[in-house]
This record gives C-alpha cells, sequence and structure tokens, in this order.
C-alpha cells in the first residue's frame, strides 16, 4: 500500500508539472490572441470584449509615451550635461538615473497589466460569438494553440483522478493535508526573522552606531585607557566612573534609537503629504490592481485539473 501510494504521489507530480506547463501554453497563446484583437480594426459585438478593449487602450497609450520618453532621456541629460556649471553634472547623472528608473517601472506595470488584460481579451473571444472575427478565431496560430492546451489540460486531468481513484482522489495522505500551508507559513516566519537580522531598521543601526562610539570613546579603568592611547588593545581613551560608563552604554543607544525612528517618521509623513495626490486618501493606493484584472476563461476550462 505504500509503494502504492508513492507511485501516485510521482505520478500525481508529474502531472501537475505538465499541467502547469500546459497551463502557460495556454495563457500566452490566449495573451496573442487578445494582441492581434487589439491591434486589429474589428468591432466586437460583445459588451465584455468592448469593456476589455476600452481598459486597454488607456495602458497602451501610456506604455507608448513612457517608452518614448524613456528614448529621449538620455539625450536632455546629454544636453543638459553640458550647459550647467561642474559642480552640478553629478546631479544631471542622478537625475537622469532617477528618471530612467521611474521610466522603466512605470513601462514594466503597463505591460503587466496588459498582459492580463490580453489574456482576458482572448479568453472572451474565443468564447463569446462575434468578440473577434472568424479568421482570428479559426486560425491555426494562437487560437489552435489554445485549444490543444485545453485539450492537454482535460487529458490530464481525466488521468489524475484514474490514478488517484483507490486514494480517494488524494496524492498525499489526509494527515498530510496542512504540511504545504504550515511549512509556507514557517517559511513566512523565518523570512521575516531574517530579514530583521540582517536588515536592521534605521533606528536600530543608530543605536548600533552610539553603542560603538561610546565602547571605543569611553572606560571606566584607566590602566586600559593607558594602553589604548598607546595602541594596544581596545575600548576607549576618556575615563569615566563606572556608573556613568553603564549609564552612558545603556541610555545613550536607546535615546538615539529613539531620536532616529523620530526622525523616520517624520520624514516619512512629510514626504506623503508632499507627494500624495489631494484627491485620494492615505491610505488608499494611487493606482490599485482591479480584482477584475485576474484572467479568466483559463481557469473555467481547467476547473478539473487542478
Amino acid at each position: 500500500m505504500i509503494r502504492a501510494r508513492v507511485r501516485a504521489m510521482l505520478h500525481a507530480t508529474r502531472l501537475q508539472l505538465q499541467s502547469n506547463r500546459a497551463r502557460r501554453t495556454e495563457r500566452d497563446a490566449l495573451r496573442q490572441v487578445g494582441e492581434l484583437l487589439a491591434a486589429s480594426t474589428h468591432v466586437p459585438t460583445g459588451d465584455e470584449a468592448q469593456a476589455l478593449l476600452a481598459r486597454i487602450r488607456p495602458f497602451a497609450l501610456e506604455r507608448a509615451a513612457d517608452s518614448a520618453a524613456l528614448a529621449t532621456s538620455l539625450e536632455t541629460d546629454r544636453a543638459d550635461y553640458v550647459t550647467v556649471a561642474g559642480w552640478m553634472r553629478p546631479l544631471v547623472v542622478i537625475r537622469g538615473l532617477c528618471a530612467r528608473a521611474l521610466l522603466r517601472h512605470r513601462i514594466a506595470r503597463c505591460h503587466h497589466d496588459l498582459r492580463l488584460l490580453h489574456e482576458r481579451l482572448g479568453a472572451v473571444a474565443l468564447t463569446e460569438p462575434g468578440s473577434a472575427p472568424d479568421n482570428l478565431t479559426m486560425s491555426a496560430g494562437p487560437a489552435d494553440k489554445v485549444r490543444s492546451a485545453r485539450a492537454e489540460l482535460e487529458s490530464i486531468a481525466t488521468e489524475r483522478a484514474r490514478r488517484l481513484a483507490p486514494f480517494e482522489g488524494r496524492a498525499l495522505p489526509r494527515w498530510a493535508g496542512n504540511l504545504p500551508g504550515e511549512s509556507k507559513a514557517l517559511g513566512h516566519a523565518l523570512a521575516q526573522q531574517v530579514q530583521v537580522q540582517l536588515f536592521p531598521r534605521a533606528s536600530a543601526l543608530a543605536g548600533l552606531a552610539v553603542g560603538w562610539w561610546v565602547a571605543h570613546t569611553y572606560t571606566d579603568s584607566r590602566p586600559r585607557s593607558v594602553l589604548r592611547s598607546l595602541g594596544i588593545g581596545q575600548g576607549g581613551t576618556h575615563v569615566v566612573s563606572s556608573d556613568t560608563y553603564r549609564a552612558m552604554s545603556f541610555w545613550l543607544p536607546i535615546v538615539a534609537a529613539a531620536i532616529a525612528a523620530y526622525l523616520s517618521d517624520r520624514a516619512a509623513k512629510w514626504v506623503r503629504r508632499r507627494y500624495q495626490p489631494r484627491d485620494v486618501p492615505p491610505a488608499t493606493p494611487a493606482r490599485a490592481v482591479d480584482p477584475d484584472r485576474v484572467p479568466a476563461g483559463a481557469a473555467g476550462a481547467t476547473s478539473g485539473v487542478a
């Protein structure tokens, strides 16, 4: 029984990999169908297709405008570089690098949004009559790739159900059903702890810096101070009393961390107040992802595979 379970798990893993590959092929083909439909002059009759096309056009225009601005950004920097004073030239270089990084980020976001919209438009074009011209839906290109990928997914679902039928349709035992979720939660908690240890906050860095300064500047031992002034050993050269040294070692890092945290909070509030759009509440992102952008069609056609 154990060997049969292990073989079923191996087959389920192999089928899952094949299913993921088929899903990627289906999504890519749907995206190609959507791109062809968006670039064509065909006017779809379906309401959903028309709504998707109306949402695609602004993103396409924004991506084209940002791409044109990216192409001319370096020329603008070169023109400003030769006209400003020498001490201003590093600022011109930094400005150009930041501006092009922002443009590339906006282009990448538009590209991501367009991929989702094109994929959903392709799914709608293959399901709604009149949403796409006949030469597109019946072509031997992306549309046939979608059909073949969906047929492969159905075949994989059938084979998976057949192999897992003796085990109630489950690749893992019932007691192991929570292992993936628990492993993910453990990994998330571990990643948070590692991040805190490797990348401390600014306030923690300020506290560490002040603690290091106190340890390397002051000491409560006069012989150690003399040796340190001669370049021997470690520690500070300024001798203070033991109580003063303990108080400085304890309180100064705490005060420095508190001041750093206060200044960081004030700076963050100033930046938000200066750059946050007036008509958008602070808790609302300026460009939230629409939940309707989740691609549909592929999941509906292959719901029996998951």
